[in-house]
């Protein structure tokens, strides 16, 4: 076993084999030299078991789980404040042996050369926080959604649309050239807008011929109204499930899919499931031009062959692939009224249940989930803070979330209000039991309203009509209305 492999523990070798498996499957094909390169780095732990482990976890997981130094995955403040460094050094370390490994058999596809890039920027590149680059990894339905783009996103109008509006084109061509689309969602609701609804009436017609006549001039004046955030939050996030937040610029670079093992088996009757990989690069001060040229640049210091698409895809025709095609269908065919799920809180029995199913938590960390819920719904609507953004709240603030937290557990012991002990720093560890276990009951049929979404504060976006206490409408509640 190679020496670096030997002092990591059990779970960073799991993390470690998952990314390997993502490189080695990435090009398809499974080449001798990085077989043997596996068996030397893990030795005696080159087994069926180790493997069968690693693809329990998502790409996004195994990388995160490579920040964080020895065996702890305490994200907090504090920890990471006192191992900067200790975690800097262990990232770089796992990023070596993970590019080191990818270079074994002296090809870099571009499939390949897009998650060394991931993991260059994520664990060598990242600030101390490892918040300036992000990988996500999110569960796909059976709409295909591209491999290939970056998908500018941003919630909050920033001034670096106009700078990408000024530069569209440049930074399409420089993006075709290593053969990632540029998806700018302005622009491709301008190219709709361009054609008129005569030109779009038509177009649907031999491209989607389900779509009832009646309905096509509704879909056209859906799309032409579409926003960035609308189309991240109601398209992306409410109909596929993702859990895109960005509250400032970002760029989100598919780099690929990958499947893990699922407890469920799949409607093909497979016991896996597809998720779609991002690299999350958000922008801050830094100039878009520079940021999207170090891109390319870095991208083909990995690449040994690239193949050139189309530039300026804008000019006399529109495309209808990948994310083009997806968006399309998204916003033409998907139903305005997706399978919903119910959320009851049971005060009775101290639970939460959706549709009928138990939420199988401790009473705190129930009380944590309805807390959750609570100021999704109720307040500034923002959910629970992250401990970064509850650290700058006012000594008020703090103890209000703290007194909503005290109620919500007496409540759910039928009680006027039960103290407890203080709700941070810990809860942020409870977060994750949370969504594994809305992640479980969800299952096979997910969808994304259930999910905990999870940026700067933790929230739901399930509506106030489908969450009641004791079968009232929680909104309606003469407690739970104002807490």
């Amino acid at each position: 076993m190679d020496n670096r492999i030997t002092e990591l523990a059990r779970e960073q070798r799991i993390a470690i084999a998952r990314v390997i498996s993502d490189l080695i499957m990435a090009d398809k094909i499974i080449d001798d030299k990085e077989i043997r390169k596996f068996s030397n780095l893990f030795g005696n732990d080159n087994n069926r078991n180790l493997f069968r482990d690693a693809q329990g976890i998502t790409l996004a997981q195994a990388l995160n789980i490579l920040t964080h130094p020895e065996d702890s995955t305490d994200d907090s403040e504090q920890i990471r404040k006192l191992n900067n460094l200790k975690r800097k050094k262990y990232a770089e370390s796992a990023a070596n042996v993970l590019i080191e490994t990818a270079n074994s058999d002296g090809l870099c596809t571009p499939s390949e050369a897009a998650i060394l890039l991931c993991i260059d920027y994520f664990l060598r590149k990242n600030d101390s926080n490892y918040s300036k680059y992000k990988v996500q990894s999110f569960h796909l339905t059976d709409l295909f959604i591209g491999d290939r783009f970056i998908l500018y996103a941003d919630f909050s109008n920033s001034s670096v649309s106009y700078t990408i509006e000024e530069h569209y084109e440049l930074i399409v061509n420089l993006l075709a050239s290593i053969g990632y689309q540029f998806i700018y969602i302005p622009k491709l609701v301008e190219q709709y807008k361009s054609k008129g609804l005569d030109n779009f009436k038509t177009m649907s017609m031999y491209i989607f011929p389900d779509i009832p006549e009646a309905k096509v001039e509704e879909v056209y004046c859906n799309i032409i109204g579409m926003t960035t955030k609308k189309f991240i939050q109601e398209y992306m996030n409410e109909k596929l499930g993702f859990d895109i937040s960005c509250p400032t610029p970002a760029f989100m670079v598919m780099l690929g899919r990958s499947s893990r093992l699922s407890k469920d088996l799949s409607e093909k009757g497979l016991p896996y499931e597809t998720y779609a990989n991002f690299l999350k690069i958000n922008i801050n001060n830094d100039n878009v031009l520079n940021v999207i040229s170090d891109f390319v640049s870095n991208y083909n210091k990995f690449v040994s062959f690239n193949i050139n698409v189309d530039f300026n895809p804008a000019k006399e025709k529109l495309l209808y692939r990948g994310i083009y095609k997806t968006f399309f269908r998204m916003v033409a065919l998907a139903k305005e009224n997706p399978n919903k799920y119910h959320i009851d809180i049971n005060t009775s029995i101290g639970a939460i249940f959706i549709n009928d199913y138990k939420v199988n938590l401790p009473l705190g960390i129930t009380a944590i989930y309805a807390l959750i819920l609570y100021r999704s719904l109720f307040g500034n609507k923002k959910g629970l803070p992250m401990k970064n953004i509850y650290n700058t709240l006012s000594k008020a603030e703090q103890e209000e979330i703290q007194m909503q937290y005290e109620t919500i557990c007496g409540y759910l012991h039928n009680q006027e209000r039960e103290k407890r002990a203080q709700l941070y720093p810990s809860v942020m560890n409870r977060i994750s039991v949370i969504k594994n276990e809305l992640e479980a009951i969800v299952s096979s049929k997910f969808i994304g309203e259930i999910q905990l979404g999870v940026a700067d504060y933790v929230r739901t976006i399930v509506t106030p009509d489908h969450i009641t206490v004791n079968g009232v409408k929680i909104a309606e509640h003469p407690l739970w209305s104002n807490i």
